[in-house]
């Protein structure tokens, strides 16, 4: 058994985890079992009243919030910070600031505690959330769906994924948001689409994306001169409806058209990231058929969409077992991080 400290402030949640690695390993996936021993996210509502995450003010509240968030996770484990063995903190792709907070605290934690220290990329522990609660057989696509990334991955095997497709521009959760604020509904603003778009039927025709890759700002542009334009009475929730069954609709086509061009592809599927909770996009992918092949699709918990310490645990967990990494004390943020520092193939 092996205790992993999770740490994740990439962006507007400051989260930590506790994670515990068992000695059993799993028949599909040939990897070791995991059990969360406590996770806390607290997420920052003042971002709410701009509309969007402001950096300077998310990097200041994880400073004020890092040691309670902390304390709070070591105290619900049940564990002294010495039985902590390995540290692992996202190091990027993320916002300078917020990066650099947990990142500096996590080599604080690993000089005080003597204990390694494993910085993790963020987009990478989304990409293997899946397999925290499920044993998947390898190969299998993983796509990742959330405010800052919408992006199609083969993953081969742990360290090892082949990037299929990536957003041209906005990501999906990015576009939810900004059609939102368009419209002066609350941040973030998928959630609250998802809401009041429920059982309404979409009304509305929008025009194509002409590209292989996700794109999704046309359609933001799309929104805002619609919207400017429209006299009368506004179907509003209508209009919300069909902008997610266009947002949605792009990605299963797109799925399907790049999927199909690869022989004997993998039949399972992962979505995660914070758009994964979307129940349109849920009940649609859930369906998904390529050339007469049902996809087996998987979601993680709702609580592992978001951006949470556990995956972070989990994703440094795996890197430092399997692959022998780890980090040096000197080793910095890098907000622009690709999987290929860490010896992916992207």
């Amino acid at each position: 058994m092996s205790l992993v400290l999770g740490i994740e402030t990439s962006c507007d949640e400051t989260s930590v985890a506790v994670l515990e690695l068992r000695k059993e390993i799993r028949q599909k996936s040939n990897i070791p079992c995991v059990r969360e021993l406590s996770m806390i996210v607290l997420s920052q509502e003042i971002h709410s009243r701009y509309g969007g995450v402001v950096p300077e003010l998310a990097s200041r509240a994880h400073i004020e919030n890092i040691v309670p968030v902390y304390e709070e996770a070591i105290k619900r484990a049940d564990i002294s910070p010495k039985d902590i063995d390995l540290i692992a903190v996202a190091g990027g792709p993320g916002l300078p600031g917020s990066l650099m907070v947990g990142v500096n605290f996590a080599k604080g934690l690993s000089q005080a505690l003597s204990k390694k220290i494993i910085l993790v990329n963020h987009v990478e522990a989304h990409v293997l959330s899946p397999l925290i609660e499920n044993d998947i057989s390898l190969p299998f696509f993983s796509l990742v769906v959330s405010g800052g990334h919408t992006t199609l991955y083969l993953v081969k095997e742990i360290g090892k994924y082949e990037l299929l497709i990536k957003t041209q521009d906005d990501a999906a959760g990015e576009a939810f948001d900004k059609i939102a604020k368009i419209f002066r509904l609350p941040y973030p603003g998928g959630p609250v689409i998802d809401s009041i778009s429920s059982g309404k039927t979409p009304l509305f025709s929008f025009p194509d994306v002409q590209t292989d890759d996700f794109s999704f700002s046309g359609l933001k542009t799309f929104c805002l001169r619609f919207s400017q334009r429209w006299f009368g009475p506004f179907l509003l929730p209508e209009f919300l409806a069909s902008a997610q069954k266009k947002i949605v609709d792009e990605i299963v086509e797109k799925i399907v058209r790049r999927i199909s061009k690869i022989p004997d592809f993998p039949d399972t599927l992962a979505i995660v990231g914070g758009v994964a909770r979307n129940s349109y996009m849920r009940n649609t992918l859930e369906q998904i058929d390529i050339n007469g092949r049902k996809l087996k699709v998987i979601f993680p918990h709702p609580k592992y969409c978001i951006d949470n310490a556990t995956m972070i645990a989990f994703a440094g967990a795996l890197r430092n077992l399997l692959l022998g990494e780890v980090s040096e004390i000197t080793d910095d943020v890098n907000p622009t991080q690709k999987f290929r520092k860490f010896g992916g193939i992207i």
